[in-house]
């Protein structure tokens, strides 16, 4: 599937990938995910997606708030990984970083990308949550 994968590539067809997360966290560790695949198909080829839709990319927020006809700054990105989840930030959503993920505290200092709100874990958030809402 990669070979005809790159095959197309090559051939100039539209090329959409979802999203450019290198690894996917498994029970047992972690495997390849869409950004590792993007990334053997650029080495192959010399070609990056036409477009990418899914985090951090503007298709993904625009869909957001097209489907819930909520503004943008009333919505809150919470998630583990800096340049996925905390990069939304840069449409105007509000971001959460969450630690007990892939993201530890020491790397918020060379990150590009910086977290509205910093939590330990999900229990954090949800306690953030209930003392506001």
């Amino acid at each position: 599937k990669l070979w005809q994968l790159c095959d197309l590539v090559v051939a100039g067809k539209p090329y959409i990938a979802t999203h450019p997360d290198i690894n996917c966290p498994t029970p047992n560790g972690f495997m390849p995910d869409i950004g590792a695949m993007i990334e053997l198909v650029a080495a192959s080829t010399g070609r990056r997606p036409d477009v990418i839709v899914g985090k951090p990319n503007q298709p993904i927020v625009q869909a957001m708030a097209e489907k819930t006809g909520v503004p943008l700054e009333a919505h809150c990105m919470v998630g583990d990984r800096l340049y996925t989840d905390i990069a939304l930030g840069q449409w105007g959503i509000t971001t959460a970083l969450v630690l007990s993920g892939e993201t530890k505290a020491a790397d918020l200092a060379s990150s590009e990308f910086k977290p509205d709100l910093v939590v330990a874990d999900i229990a954090e958030m949800a306690a953030l949550y209930r003392l506001c809402c």
